[in-house]
């Protein structure tokens, strides 16, 4: 009997609780903030990010003169022409869900924006008369992530009889590329014999693959190399590298014969044997000189 007496307590307790948020929630206002999407996700450093926040009144409390900012915080900023600011005006209580207030907030991310989760900052007010006099914050995640990758070109090889050129392609950076081609534009230096590109497909990170081109290099000196390619966001990208083209590195190499001709150490041998003829000549001409003495 107590048991059932203690229950009926717990269960009238939780009812008076449940009436008491109710009439609390009829009585005030409570604005909840939260972010819907993000356009691109993952956003992309040196480029834009569309934000949507979705703020909705789960008070019962109508209220006036709401406004709303986004606060840039490195490495997010705001074109000049926008100070963040959007006036809504009136919030109706309860209005949520598909009735909420809908924000769209369009931000620049730096080019140096490390990868992750980075911090963006909201506040908003209301029944201030459009006024900062009191207001709340709230900060959010925004994903960040370059999906740029990173190459190393380096001349594999050079022949100067057939003129064909061979350049081994590096992926140096974090992620795969996808429908490589490497194209070596009109240069003054150089005179192609064949195409100017090479179609190469994909190269993961960490692996290289090899290009060939036909080319008549005119003189020494730098070979401009365009790469173009695919990333994991299906954005295609160009990146362009510079190296250093250098003849007598790749110039025909001997067969290992020499000329023909006197070698040093015959000469040497010459000069021993003069050498021992002097002397028995003078050895001899001093034993004569001593006879006749």
């Amino acid at each position: 009997m107590k048991n059932k007496t203690g229950f009926f307590l717990i269960l009238g307790i939780a009812f008076l609780f449940l009436m008491s948020l109710s009439l609390a929630q009829e009585k005030y206002a409570y604005i909840d903030s939260t972010i819907l999407n993000q356009d691109p996700y993952p956003a992309e450093p040196n480029a834009y990010v569309e934000i949507l926040f979705k703020f909705e009144n789960n008070g019962g409390l109508s209220i006036r003169d709401f406004m709303t900012e986004i606060i840039p915080i490195y490495p997010f900023s705001l074109d000049p022409s926008s100070n963040g600011v959007v006036k809504i005006g009136n919030i109706e209580g309860l209005q949520r869900d598909g009735d909420a207030i809908f924000v769209i907030y369009k931000v620049r991310i730096d080019k140096d924006a490390i990868d992750g989760n980075n911090k963006l900052k909201i506040r908003y007010t209301y029944n201030t008369d459009y006024k900062w006099d009191n207001y709340w914050e709230k900060e959010f995640n925004i994903n960040i992530e370059s999906p740029r990758t990173d190459f190393d070109v380096a001349i594999q090889d050079f022949s100067p009889t057939t003129k064909s050129l061979s350049l081994a392609i590096s992926n140096i950076g974090k992620y795969d590329a996808n429908s490589v081609t490497v194209r070596i534009p009109d240069q003054t230096a150089y005179t192609f014999l064949g195409t100017d590109k090479s179609i190469i497909g994909n190269i993961e990170k960490n692996d290289y693959t090899i290009a060939t081109f036909k080319i008549d290099p005119k003189e020494d000196g730098p070979l401009i190399i365009n790469i173009a390619y695919t990333d994991s966001l299906g954005i295609r990208r160009e990146i362009e590298k510079t190296i250093i083209f250098t003849s007598s590195t790749y110039a025909p190499k001997t067969n290992g014969t020499k000329e023909p001709g006197i070698s040093k150490s015959l000469i040497y041998i010459i000069i021993g044997v003069i050498g021992l003829i002097i002397i028995f000549v003078f050895l001899r001409i001093l034993k004569k000189k001593r006879k006749k003495q």
